[in-house]
Order: structure tokens, then C-alpha cells, then sequence
């Protein structure tokens, strides 16, 4: 790989489209969201006779919105900075609360959609929350598009639902297209409950 210092990083989009944050959530998202959040809740914690009517009125939800579909540089979920998870119901509902050249740091929660058994949050959920950080990362230090070569986990302490959290990460090391990033996750004592190392790669201006 060609070495880049930082300040001579180019604008390639590569064959991503120019995703930015949304100014604001049309009206609705944000509770729609978190009703999605809380369905996904109650799908894997209920023991119902309901279910059949239940799923008629998510299909009527979902014929509302059928027909509507748009490109993801314009629509709105997954681009929302002020709402958790960026709007985007398969996110868990954290929230940036820091940002800049020199890291992120988010604040949030897990939820019952989230555990792998005693309500303990599965371990495949939280390398794909340090995926999602591990990205703002990049793109809040104004990295042009990355793909992830590998992402590495160390699971230090169970990982509570409903319980307040702290995530913070930062670029540990720049080689020419490469990133090294880190991060830890923390309990409101300052337990740590995990570790998190990876490689993002920006990526040529013809690759996708």
C-alpha cells in the first residue's frame, strides 16, 4: 500500500455514494423508531395468543411505507444524529455524545432484543456495535469511505441490558490507507466490560 500522510488524504467517494448526516429526522421517524425497538422487545420476551393479529398490523405498517423506498444517501434512517442509533431501528439506541479528530465517545443502552441468554447482551451484538463506532471514527476524522479488514473483541465483563453505558474509541495508528482504531466499553462504575481493536481501510477510488 502506497503511505498517505493524513493531511494529504483525497476526497475519493470510491463507489460509495456521498453519505452525510441528516440535519433532521422527518416528523415521526423518531417514534416510529423507537416503537420498531420496542417491538423487537416484546417479539423475543412475550408468550402471546396475539400473534396473528399482531402481524397484521406490522403488515399494515409495512404497506404504508412499501412503495416509498428511496436511495440510502437520502433516507433518513441510519443518518439521524439526534436520535439513538442514528434512527435506525436494528441499532442499539446509543447516542453520540463526543466527536471529533481525536475520537468518539457514546452513551447508551442495551435492550432485551440484544441478550443472548441471561439477560446477559449476545456476544455477536457487540462487535457489531464497535463496527458501527469503529466507522463514526474514521468518518468524524475525515477519512474519505473504509471497509473493515478485521475487528477483534475482548469480552471482559458480561454486558448488562437496561443498564447505562459508556463506549469510547479512537485512530491508534495511520499506514498509508490504513486506520488502527481501539475502543473500550464501560459500566457506570467504570467496569470494563470490553475491549475492541480493528482495521479500517480506505478504500481506491474504483472499489465499492
Amino acid at each position: 500500500m502506497t503511505d498517505t500522510a493524513p493531511g494529504a488524504l483525497h476526497d475519493s467517494q470510491g463507489g460509495f455514494p456521498q453519505i452525510k448526516p441528516a440535519d433532521h429526522g422527518p416528523p415521526g421517524l423518531g417514534r416510529f423508531v423507537a416503537a420498531m425497538r420496542r417491538l423487537q422487545d416484546l417479539a423475543v420476551s412475550t408468550n402471546s395468543s396475539a400473534w396473528s393479529t399482531a402481524a397484521e398490523h406490522v403488515e399494515r405498517a409495512c404497506a404504508l411505507l412499501d412503495g416509498h423506498q428511496v436511495p440510502e444517501d437520502v433516507a433518513p434512517g441510519g443518518r439521524v444524529l439526534e436520535l439513538p442509533g442514528l434512527g435506525h431501528p436494528l441499532l442499539p439506541p446509543w447516542m453520540v455524545t463526543e466527536s471529533g479528530p481525536d475520537g468518539v465517545t457514546m452513551e447508551g443502552h442495551f435492550t432485551r432484543s440484544h441478550v443472548g441468554g441471561n439477560n446477559a447482551v449476545h456476544g455477536g451484538m457487540i462487535p457489531l456495535f464497535y463496527d458501527w463506532l469503529f466507522g463514526m471514527t474514521v468518518s468524524t476524522a475525515g477519512v474519505p469511505p473504509t471497509r473493515t479488514a478485521y475487528l477483534h473483541v475482548n469480552y471482559r465483563s458480561i454486558t448488562p441490558i437496561d443498564e447505562p453505558l459508556t463506549a469510547r474509541s479512537a485512530i491508534t495508528d495511520v499506514d498509508g490507507r490504513k486506520f488502527f482504531v481501539a475502543a473500550t466499553m464501560t459500566a457506570a462504575d467504570g467496569t470494563l466490560l470490553s475491549e475492541a481493536n480493528g482495521l479500517m481501510v480506505r478504500l481506491l477510488p474504483h472499489q465499492p
